[in-house]
């Protein structure tokens, strides 16, 4: 079977398998104190009784996740760092240091890639972290690939501590980057270089230069939470990672969805839709036990000034169909317009 056959995380599965099963010589120094590997947000490990590393990584290649004629070299920088940051966030922890490899054509400009490294030391210096390494390789395709290693504390947010009942909740707002994608692309083709409006400028910002919830996840870890990641490739699509994850089903609301104005402004007949399947929205997904929902929601607005929108349900592991199913007001099921970002698909 190729790859598209197969699908990312049927690749994913498959070599989390070898990897997990294939027996070490004896004579090699075994994993000391791992307590996460393949298939959270991050891997984890203990250093001190009291104290996890964790560590991510994410490529950014050219034509697949960006495109230089709508994202400028600064905020590519910025973004590259986000998505792994975010990463961090998802789990509980701080993010700390950071290795950065680009690859990148002989003919490329030297300024380029100083304007991305701006962007780079913007965003370590926005969320407390250093570059302390890396690589740089010729290729045929630009790219950039950032690991980060951050420190957490039990408890930690896993994908895998669901539990039937509890409340889904999210952060903040949904589909704005991916609305801003659209107006970016818009743009490209009308060969505009600026957004006509206010609402516009929103969503394109929020596209560009996306804000990892870092004391979010701190703040929801300080307050009992246990289950969580964040929502990089759509919120469907991530509700369904979480739910395979702790081997259940789920139901999501289409009308409790956080939806901004912007989005509803630009974007009137789809925004639900883009805040359900839209990716890249680096928010935080959430599964909270009900008595707790209201405490915790007034909790992370104190500490971090973000509201939480419970958004759905938790229910036991679906016997056929979906296993997150999409519901409207009145309950009836919705049919998505789509489905998640999924590479190869």
């Amino acid at each position: 079977m190729s790859v598209s056959e197969v699908g990312e995380f049927g690749l994913i599965e498959r070599l989390a398998r070898l990897v997990e099963t294939r027996p070490a010589p004896r004579s090699a120094p075994q994993p000391v104190g791992l307590d996460l590997g393949i298939g959270d947000d991050a891997a984890a490990w203990r250093t001190t009784p009291d104290l996890l590393q964790l560590a991510t990584t994410d490529t950014l290649v050219d034509q697949v996740h960006f495109d230089l004629a709508t994202t400028g070299w600064r905020d590519l920088g910025w973004k590259a760092l986000a998505v792994n940051v975010s990463d961090i966030a998802a789990m509980g922890g701080s993010p700390r240091y950071a290795l950065v490899t680009l690859g990148l054509g002989r003919s490329q400009p030297a300024a380029d890639i100083e304007e991305l490294y701006r962007g780079v030391q913007e965003h370590c210096q926005a969320y407390g972290l250093a570059v302390v390494g890396g690589d740089i390789v010729r290729s045929a395709t630009t790219f950039i690939s950032v690991t980060v290693v951050g420190e957490g504390s039990e408890p930690l947010l896993r994908r895998s501590t669901g539990v039937p009942g509890y409340r889904l909740a999210v952060t903040g707002w949904l589909g704005n980057s991916a609305g801003g994608l659209r107006v970016l692309r818009q743009l490209k083709e009308q060969r505009r270089k600026e957004p006509r409006s206010a609402a516009e400028r929103t969503l394109v910002a929020t596209h560009r230069r996306p804000q990892p919830r870092v004391q979010e996840g701190l703040a929801l870890a300080e307050r009992g939470v246990t289950c969580g990641m964040d929502v990089s490739d759509g919120l469907l699509g991530d509700t369904t990672r979480l739910c395979e994850a702790s081997g259940l089903g789920a139901r999501l609301y289409l009308e409790a969805l956080p939806v901004h104005p912007a989005l509803q402004e630009v974007f009137p007949n789809e925004c639900r839709q883009i805040a359900l399947i839209g990716g890249e929205d680096y928010e935080l997904l959430c599964a909270i036990a009900p008595d707790q929902v209201e405490a915790v929601q007034r909790g992370l607005e104190r500490a971090t000034g973000t509201r939480l929108a419970v958004v759905g349900e938790l229910d036991g592991p679906p016997v056929h169909g979906r296993r997150v199913r999409v519901l409207d007001a009145s309950g009836a099921e919705v049919e998505p317009s789509g489905w998640s970002w999924e590479h190869f698909s």
